[in-house]
Order: C-alpha cells, then sequence, then structure tokens
C-alpha cells in the first residue's frame, strides 16, 4: 500500500487517519480463509510508523532555525563588554596612547603604519624594526590627536625588499550589539562589524 505525504499539517493528520481505516477496513473485510499475511500487516504498520515520524521531524526542522538564530543572537549580546579582535583597520583614540594591531604572513625587515583622520587626512606615521609572522602590535603615542576614530595602513617589506601584505586589525571593547538581514553585528571602536569577522573575544574581568 503506498503512502502520499503532503506539506500541510492538516493534510498530514487526515492522511494517517485516512490510512488506518483503510487498515481496518482490510482486518475486517479480510477473507477468513485466506486471512492477512502477517509479514504483509507488519509492514504496512512500519510504512504508517515511519510516515509519522518524518512528519514529525518536518515539523520540528522547520522551526530549528529560528530556535538556532535566537540562541546565537542571545550569545552575541552576551558578549557586549568583552574585547574583540576583527578584521578591519580602526583605532580608536581615547588616551595618549593607542595599540595598533596586525597580522603579518611572513617575517619583515622593517614597515611604515601610516594613520589617518576620519577625513582620510594622513596625520601621522610609526617605523616599524624586523618582526617575525604571526600577530604583532605596536604602540602609537597620539597625545597631541583629537579623540575619535582613526584608521591605518601598513606598508611592509621582506628581507629581500619585496612588499609584503598585512591584514590589518581592529581591536577593542564591545559595546553593542545589533541583527540586520539574519547575521550579527559587534559594535567596536564604533564600528559595526560582522561577527564573521571577529577573530578572538577576550573576557575582560570587572
Amino acid at each position: 500500500m503506498s503512502v502520499v505525504t503532503s506539506t500541510n499539517t492538516t493534510n498530514n493528520v487526515m492522511g494517517q487517519d485516512a490510512f488506518m481505516k483503510m487498515l481496518i477496513a482490510q482486518l475486517k473485510n479480510q477473507d477468513p480463509l485466506n486471512p492477512m499475511d502477517g509479514t504483509e500487516f507488519a509492514v504496512q504498520l512500519a510504512q504508517f510508523t515511519q510516515l509519522e515520524k518524518l512528519t514529525n521531524l518536518n515539523e520540528t526542522m522547520k522551526v530549528l532555525p529560528d530556535y538556532l538564530s535566537s540562541f546565537a543572537n542571545a550569545q552575541t549580546v552576551n558578549m557586549i563588554g568583552n574585547e574583540a579582535i576583527a578584521r578591519g583597520n580602526v583605532i580608536d583614540v581615547s588616551s595618549t596612547s593607542a595599540r595598533i594591531t596586525y597580522n603579518l604572513p611572513s617575517a619583515i625587515a622593517g614597515a611604515t603604519i601610516s594613520l589617518y583622520d576620519a577625513n582620510g587626512l594622513l596625520v601621522d606615521s610609526v617605523q616599524v624594526g624586523s618582526q617575525d609572522a604571526g600577530q604583532n602590535a605596536v604602540t602609537w603615542y597620539c597625545g597631541d590627536m583629537a579623540k575619535g576614530n582613526y584608521t591605518y595602513s601598513v606598508n611592509a617589506v621582506d628581507k629581500n625588499g619585496k612588499s609584503v601584505t598585512v591584514d590589518t586589525l581592529l581591536r577593542g571593547v564591545i559595546t553593542g550589539a545589533s541583527f540586520k538581514n539574519g547575521s550579527a553585528y559587534l559594535t567596536i571602536n564604533g564600528q559595526d562589524v560582522a561577527f564573521a569577522d571577529v577573530l578572538a573575544i577576550n573576557k575582560i574581568d570587572n
């Protein structure tokens, strides 16, 4: 006996009810001298049980994405107040010095870090000596600069004088969280950063 499933919840219930009625009718109208084979009966019951399980599973899968999204959003909000390192090049100047963090794919012989204000104007530069591959950081002494956000770029070369591409990083305290088009964003140094661009989160002990 074939069983037809439906994506509509009401139709699923009616289909199951019809299945049972047909099975009972078969039992009532079977030839007493030639009763339904026990194996066939067991197969039909197994088909019905499988239909029920698939129907329930389909209903569960429909709400699973919403549940996972709500859980992820709650976890994102809990990150507020901690420090994050993400892809980006924004520096928050709120004191006499600021930390500039970046990642080197290979060792460098030296680099020039250029700092820009909110209007994109070059306001300062920092010279860096040789550094190993990996995450590195330098301190920018910016006591004469107005408070606010600045951006930076890194021009680095290896021991052979060849240019090395540097991954600039944004580092700061998470001050907010938002959700746009199903994606989570963290506010870091006044910038909305996609959660996918966050590389590390460090808990700050209060």
